[in-house]
């Protein structure tokens, strides 16, 4: 078992260059770096695909958020505006997409915890 903390450094640490490049702001918050995962391989394969379609979407000036509230990951980002359909396809029994004009896009992604 890992804490979510430890995937999430990693995630962090692949895309912090990345997103400097293209002038976007990466922040994370997660007030209890002690929370365990289950099924941590599928979480940061979840966690990673997000990050990547994120960083993809993401513009100048730009910001993502990875944030860890109530045994789920969500990474917020301001950049494009997905349909609703897209949404759909993307979300899956683990991940959920949102997205709203003047909000940009949300993603949550199932990340049960051990206590």
């Amino acid at each position: 078992m890992e804490r979510i903390s430890e995937t999430i450094n990693k995630i962090y640490l692949k895309y912090l260059p990345i997103v400097k490049r293209v002038g976007v702001t990466l922040d994370v918050d997660f007030p209890d770096t002690t929370l365990t995962i289950r099924e941590k391989e599928r979480v940061e394969r979840d966690l990673d695909k997000t990050m990547e379609s994120a960083v993809k979407r993401a513009k100048n000036n730009g910001r993502i958020i990875i944030q860890v509230r109530k045994g789920k990951i969500v990474i917020k980002d301001n950049g494009t505006i997905l349909s609703k359909t897209t949404c759909d396809l993307l979300s899956t029994e683990h991940v959920k997409v949102e997205s709203r004009l003047g909000f940009g896009t949300t993603v949550t992604i199932q990340a049960k915890h051990q206590d």
